[in-house]
């Protein structure tokens, strides 16, 4: 599952105080284009990236 966030650092504080076991892919990371984008697992072990909007 890919989702947006515009406010990324808040979401992943959030995040980590709600899920301080979560396994990540990826912690927070910026790709070449500017992309901030998280990779983790959620409880059932699917995998959700959370990226800022595209430009």
């Amino acid at each position: 599952m890919i989702l947006e966030e515009r406010f990324i650092d808040g979401f992943v504080r959030k995040l980590e105080m709600l899920y301080p076991n979560i396994e990540y892919v990826n912690t927070l990371m910026t790709h070449s284009w500017g992309q901030r984008v998280v990779r983790f697992y959620d409880l059932d072990g699917n995998l959700i990236e959370v990226g800022t909007p595209m430009k």
